[in-house]
């Protein structure tokens, strides 16, 4: 039981700003990326390489917390130099991959090396802005909330939203009446509620939190069908329902949709029907129809 005094899972972060890396072989390609960088943050350290030797020696030690990597350097490919970095023991936070066309597997390439957005050049220097801007606030702290009877289903989905490349303080209940005293007494930007939890299930808890107009954006998440939870919760103020299996990216998605984010186009690739998505999206239902 954590009723009572809530567990907290923290994603770990420098707390100063860290070093940026820019790796292509393009010499006039990282000059207009370092430009970019430069305008958004003056103080910024950007660390200029064209090899993946040198990449890799980066990564290693100067832990950039965000890296511009071209497919194509001197010496090893891009994904090559990421792949030896990590397998080093390197850590990159945030993976922008830069191509000049895209390749047939661009996703699975994409998501295997854990980028977090792919740039097609020519570049868009207001499609980078965004991404920085976008960065900028993932590194910021957020506060989550995550209630849910199964302490299996509060470690799976922790772990997940810990690893999700946003910096969460998540604090954890199995109870529904310790959630809504905590939601009434914290500052949460985000709520992932269990339908069924014990002691008030999800939509009571929501209805309950309807009059309080409190910022924290509620995902109710159900094992059942969510189309049901979806249309009644849709009256009390509820933004997404999660059904459980569910897949990390869904996770990521409703990261961005809650805090108000452009999504990178690869979340939106690998969300993009046919692939099958866990996460419902409350503005986009259609309202259900009255019988007569």
């Amino acid at each position: 039981m954590v009723d009572g005094s809530p567990r907290t899972r923290s994603a770990t972060h420098a707390k100063h700003p860290a070093s940026v890396v820019v790796a292509d072989c393009d010499v006039a390609r990282r000059a207009e990326i370092t430009d970019i960088l430069h305008r958004f943050d003056p103080s910024a350290s950007v660390l200029d390489v064209e090899s993946g030797p040198a990449l890799i020696e980066i990564v290693l030690s100067r832990r950039p917390a965000l890296a511009f990597v071209g497919l194509q350097l001197e010496g090893l490919t891009g994904p090559e130099a990421i792949a030896v970095a990590r397998k080093r023991g390197g850590i990159l936070p945030c993976l922008v991959l830069i191509t000049a066309r895209v390749l047939p597997q661009w996703q699975e390439l994409a998501v295997s090396l854990g980028a977090y957005e792919v740039l097609k050049t020519p570049l868009d220097p207001t499609h980078i802005e965004s991404l920085l801007h976008t960065n900028a606030r993932r590194r910021k702290p957020t506060h989550v909330l995550l209630a849910s009877s199964s302490e299996a289903g509060r470690t799976a989905i922790g772990r997940v939203l810990t690893r999700s490349g946003f910096n969460l303080a998540v604090d954890e209940t199995d109870c529904g009446r310790h959630a809504l005293k905590l939601l009434k007494g914290g500052s949460y930007d985000l709520a992932f509620i269990d339908a069924k939890l014990g002691g008030i299930d999800g939509l009571e808890l929501a209805c309950q939190l309807q009059s309080l107009s409190l910022p924290t954006r509620l995902t109710l998440m159900t094992t059942g069908d969510p189309e049901p939870i979806a249309q009644a919760g849709r009256y009390f103020g509820v933004d997404f329902v999660l059904k459980m299996p569910f897949y990390a990216r869904d996770i990521d998605l409703a990261l961005h949709h809650a805090l108000g984010l452009r999504r990178p186009y690869l979340l939106n690739a690998i969300t993009a029907p046919p692939a099958p998505t866990a996460l419902l999206r409350i503005a986009d239902l259609v309202p259900a129809r009255r019988s007569a």
